[in-house]
């Protein structure tokens, strides 16, 4: 197994999710950026410049978009856990980082976003 000093790394992806613990919270769509980090071995897709030795990242985008737009969800933090298992069981990654952010967030004051960070591993 080599180094998982190795990743891949998808970030600022900008997608609008059915999102929050309010039903009017849920009803539109609402901005998400989520950032993607694959750690994995990229010796060998390195050495043989082929991409079945790696993760396509087109693929990794494509299923984080279907995830966020088929499902409604009450918590980031369930929206996060989605799709790190989903890329845990569907691509060669031994660890996965995701960070979702949700910066459309009323609260008393003024802020940039709220995120959720979680890694998972197989």
């Amino acid at each position: 197994m080599g180094s998982l000093k190795d990743k891949i790394l998808l970030k600022n992806i900008i997608l609008y999710a059915h999102l929050g613990v309010k039903k009017e919270e849920r009803e539109v769509r609402q901005k998400v950026s989520v950032d993607i980090e694959l750690s994995l071995s990229l010796e060998e897709a390195a050495r043989t410049d082929d991409l079945e030795k790696t993760v396509d990242y087109e693929k990794v985008y494509n299923l984080i978009k279907e995830r966020i737009e088929a499902k409604k969800y009450h918590l980031l933090e369930a929206l996060a856990q989605d799709i790190a298992q989903e890329i845990l069981k569907n691509f060669k990654v031994e660890e996965v980082l995701v960070q979702a952010k949700k910066p459309q967030v009323k609260l008393a004051g003024p802020l940039d976003y709220v995120a959720v960070e979680m890694t998972r591993r197989k």
